[in-house]
């Protein structure tokens, strides 16, 4: 089994906005029993059910929230609350998902507004060969991002990035008949993608984006500047009906 990551970056922001923001929306996802956790190992290894999330200090514009562990009955995961995070806040919200080594997911939201999406692979998580049409229909559009890039970016080199690989492919004309382009000519590292992106966008620095691989990263966060949320649902034990 490759890497999994799911991460979200919040906008222009601070740290207790976003927990109490998170707070919010996992209460109206019924989870009601919120706490502090200490160590990021315990979150990981941590048997008790309920989402663990990792909030960061601010970096430049940029706090991150890092999805630690999921261990509910219906489960959901961090990325499906970038658009509510991104309303609550008024700002904007940018979840990746990197799956199994092999495909890099983003949602780039707005105050609500869900302004680009992104799939590194798309023919990997499908069973029969996209349509042309089908496929320009997922296409990104990375000039979404101009309102949020650093001072001297620009969205066609963001752009040369992402198409890298699977869309290049496309352009080219050169799928094979399952729809997928020949490795020998455009394979990709995805999670050297995955952290060119983040450093394009400087979301921790210019020459740095520990948050892809964050398990081997984590001593670049100090301990005293994140928050470990740990959102569960309330099991109290009903009074037995005989007792007043």
């Amino acid at each position: 089994m490759g890497l999994f990551t799911t991460v979200l970056h919040v906008y222009k922001t601070d740290q207790q906005d976003i927990i109490n923001a998170l707070t919010k929306e996992l209460s109206s996802r019924g989870l009601s029993k919120f706490n502090q956790i200490g160590e990021i190992s315990d979150a990981i290894s941590n048997n008790e059910s309920g989402v663990y999330y990792l909030i960061t200090d601010k970096h430049g514009d940029w706090i991150t929230i890092i999805e630690l562990n999921v261990k509910i009955d219906n489960p959901f995961y961090l990325y499906d609350l970038t658009n509510k995070l991104s309303s609550s806040l008024k700002t904007s919200a940018l979840s990746f998902h990197f799956h199994d080594d092999d495909a890099l997911i983003y949602n780039l939201e707005n105050m609500g507004n869900s302004i680009d999406g992104y799939n590194s692979n798309y023919q990997y998580f499908l069973n029969q060969p996209a349509s042309r049409q089908e496929i320009i229909s997922q296409r990104h559009e990375p000039k979404s991002f101009s309102s949020i890039l650093p001072y001297g970016k620009n969205s066609d080199s963001l752009d040369s990035i992402l198409n890298e690989g699977y869309w290049d492919a496309f352009d080219n004309n050169d799928l094979d008949e399952e729809g997928v382009p020949n490795d020998d000519k455009y394979f990709i590292d995805e999670l050297d993608r995955f952290e060119r992106v983040g450093k394009y966008l400087e979301i921790y620095s210019l020459n740095d984006y520990p948050f892809a691989d964050w398990q081997s990263n984590i001593n670049k966060l100090k301990t005293n500047e994140y928050y470990i949320l740990h959102a569960a649902i309330d099991r109290k034990i009903s009074k037995p009906w005989w007792k007043f």
